[in-house]
C-alpha cells in the first residue's frame, strides 16, 4: 500500500519537487497518516490514495523542501477531504463533531438574525462550489484546530454579510467600529495591542512567496477575477480560488498564532477574541502588504 500512497501524493506535487521528495521517510508518514484518520473517525471510510493526494495540495515544505506531515490534524483533514468529496458519513461526522461551533462562534458575538443568516452562508459556502469560489472547507490545511478554524470562517461571513447588506461603510474604521460595538472586549484589545497584532502580521507575511504575493496583488490589489487570473498561469479559475483562499487561511492562522504567543493567551475565551481582533485587521493589513 505503502508505494501506492507515495505515488497518489507526489503525483499532486510540482513535477521539480516529485523527485527529491520521494524518500522512506515519506512512505512511513503517509501509511502511518491513514492510519491516524482512520482510528479517529472509525465511521468514516475513504480511498488512501485519494486522501493523500488531497493532502499534497495543501502540504507545507519544510527548510529543506520536504513535505512537513507528522504535525498533521488526521481526522479532522479526513473529514474534510470526505465533505469535499461529497461524502455522506464524512458530512455526517462534520455535522456532529464540529457543527455547533459555527452557530456558537455567531451567538456569542452577533445578533440572533444576523447569526443565523451567516451560519446558514457558512454551510453553504463549506460544502458548495459558488462561481468563483471552491468548497469553503477545502482550504483547511490540517496545520491548526478545525474548530478554531471554523470559529474564524463564521465571523468572516457575518462580516461579508454586514458589507454585503451596506450595514457599515467599507473603511478601516468603520470595520473596527462594527466589530468593537459587536464586543467590548474588542475595543480593548485592540487599543492595547494594536502594535502586537503588526508585528505578528509582519511575521507572518514573511513566509509569503513572491509568487505568493503576485497572487496576492492580482486578486486584492489589481481587482482581476479569478478568471483573469487563471488566463495568466493556464490553469482552471477553480484552482486559482483554492491557492487564494489557501494563502489568506495561512495568514490568518500565522497571524493568529504569532499574535497568541506573543501574548501569553491560553484561555479559549481570550482567543476567541483575538479572532475578531485579526479579522477586522487582515485584508486591511494584506491592502497595505501589497501597496507599491
Amino acid at each position: 500500500m505503502s508505494s501506492h500512497l507515495v505515488d497518489a501524493f507526489l503525483s499532486r506535487l510540482a513535477p521539480a519537487l516529485q523527485e527529491r521528495t520521494r524518500t522512506p521517510e515519506l512512505d512511513r508518514e503517509l501509511e502511518a497518516l491513514v492510519e491516524r484518520a482512520r482510528a479517529e473517525v472509525p465511521g468514516v471510510e475513504l480511498d488512501p490514495a485519494t486522501f493523500v493526494g488531497y493532502v499534497a495540495e495543501r502540504v507545507t515544505l519544510d527548510a529543506g523542501g520536504q513535505p512537513v506531515i507528522g504535525p498533521l490534524r488526521a481526522g479532522p483533514l479526513w473529514i474534510a477531504c470526505g465533505c469535499v468529496l461529497g461524502d455522506a458519513a464524512a458530512i455526517a461526522a462534520f455535522e456532529t463533531t464540529y457543527g455547533p461551533e459555527i452557530g456558537a462562534a455567531l451567538r456569542k458575538s452577533f445578533d440572533t438574525a444576523l447569526s443565523e443568516d451567516a451560519e446558514l452562508r457558512l454551510r453553504e459556502r463549506l460544502l458548495l462550489v459558488g462561481e468563483d469560489e471552491v468548497p469553503r472547507l477545502a482550504s483547511y490545511s490540517g496545520r491548526g484546530d478545525l474548530r478554531a478554524w471554523l470559529r474564524a470562517a463564521a465571523v468572516r461571513t457575518a462580516i461579508d454579510l454586514m458589507r454585503a447588506r451596506r450595514s457599515v461603510a467599507l473603511d478601516a474604521n468603520a470595520l473596527d467600529d462594527v466589530a468593537i460595538a459587536q464586543d467590548p472586549l474588542l475595543a480593548a484589545l485592540k487599543q492595547r495591542y494594536r502594535e502586537e497584532f503588526r508585528i505578528a502580521f509582519g511575521e507572518a507575511a514573511k513566509t509569503l512567496t513572491d509568487r505568493e504575493r503576485t497572487l496576492l496583488r492580482y486578486r486584492f490589489f489589481d481587482g482581476l477575477s479569478i478568471d483573469e487570473i487563471g488566463q495568466l498561469y493556464r490553469v482552471h479559475r477553480a484552482t486559482v480560488a483554492r491557492w487564494i483562499a489557501a494563502i489568506r487561511e495561512r495568514l490568518f492562522e500565522d497571524t493568529r498564532a504569532a499574535l497568541v504567543a506573543r501574548l501569553g493567551l491560553a484561555a479559549a475565551t481570550d482567543v476567541d477574541s483575538i479572532l475578531h481582533l485579526i479579522d477586522s485587521q487582515l485584508d486591511i493589513s494584506v491592502e497595505e502588504l501589497l501597496r507599491p
